[in-house]
């Protein structure tokens, strides 16, 4: 049977592949729009913020897909999922989106990024931080969604983030060095140099929640921390384990109770009383078999056996408190065999 093109079928075919363009067509639209996002209940408050931003006449795939058809077209595929996990309930809150420089990059464009942007009297040059590859969201997570984004995740410009790099250490990969000059970027006197992290706690809390590097930017005086840190070097320099027992003694407990709750922190490695007391040698014994295989926390097997040499061989009852540890020394190899 041979097929024949006639005119009714052509137009049969044309008004057919018509329809199903445009409805593909109309289908991508909405379910890039913000309506369509909003019809499920979680995502009302990202909607929300979004709607209220800058950025509320850019449609969602603009920002949450990766430029070019090829993206665009798996993203869509890949959401296809969502409205049954929204329906099933296999879902988990919050829910995040990612959204990738190139995204940010298709509206700003480089003849906006590379030149100085001023607000609020800090100047910011974008260009070096794009071509470091920090990602747009490490800053501005919340410029598109506001209170929509979660708590934890939501991410703001801080001079802590720019003190990683500006901290008169780092160099370029054209040997600059990145400066912590203050008026480098703040340009409004009297601004306040003292970052928000400074508040009433932060004496007690800097040494878990600052970064060192960051520190140095500011404090340059090679004393900034030991001045008050009764001269203990920070952060503890290498082989501290085995060095902090002489630098207490030295310093006094007080310089470690500055971070430290010594009353607490210590027991968790020093099941036995530090200093030992001038007779723990003869009750050490009974020091051990509470302590347990803590004990080498400081000492190696070899201290045992420098007093302890007539047990060579054999296993004394007493060496079970070390769970394992080998107590034996390593046979000496044979003279006659090298």
């Amino acid at each position: 049977m041979r097929f024949r093109v006639t005119i009714r079928r052509v137009t049969v075919a044309t008004i057919v592949i018509t329809v199903l363009f445009v409805g593909v067509a109309v289908a991508l639209t909405q379910t890039s729009s913000a309506g369509f996002c909003a019809s499920c209940k979680n995502m009302k408050p990202s909607v929300s913020g979004y709607r209220t931003s800058a950025h509320k006449g850019v449609n969602c795939e603009q920002c949450h897909t990766q430029p070019g058809p090829f993206f665009f077209l798996t993203a869509k595929m890949e959401a296809l999922q969502e409205p049954v996990d929204q329906w099933s309930g296999n879902f988990e809150l919050p829910i995040l989106g990612t959204v990738v420089n190139q995204s940010c990059r298709r509206c700003h464009t480089d003849s906006q990024l590379f030149s100085v942007i001023s607000t609020n009297g800090i100047n910011v040059f974008h260009k070096h931080l794009i071509e470091a590859g920090f990602q747009c969201t490490s800053c501005h997570s919340a410029v598109a969604h506001g209170d929509g984004v979660p708590v934890g995740s939501r991410t703001y410009p801080s001079m802590d983030k720019c003190l990683v790099c500006h901290n008169n250490k780092y160099r370029a990969a054209d040997g600059t060095v990145a400066t912590s000059r203050c008026d480098l970027c703040h340009k409004l006197p009297n601004y306040g140099a003292v970052p928000d992290s400074h508040n009433a706690q932060w004496i007690t809390t800097h040494g878990s929640e600052g970064i060192l590097s960051t520190c140095s930017a500011c404090h340059t005086k090679p004393d900034a921390c030991s001045r008050c840190h009764n001269g203990i070097q920070m952060s503890h320099v290498g082989g501290w384990l085995t060095k902090h027992g002489a630098m207490v003694k030295t310093a006094g407990e007080k310089a470690c109770s500055l971070c430290h709750d010594t009353k607490v922190y210590c027991q968790t490695c020093h099941q036995v009383q530090m200093p030992h007391p001038k007779n723990f040698l003869g009750t050490h014994n009974v020091a051990a078999a509470k302590a347990g295989d803590t004990c080498f926390t400081c000492h190696q097997v070899a201290n045992c056996q420098a007093c302890h040499d007539a047990h060579g061989v054999g296993k004394p009852p007493a060496h079970d408190l070390f769970k394992g540890q080998s107590w034996s020394p390593s046979p000496t190899p044979s003279t006659s065999s090298l």
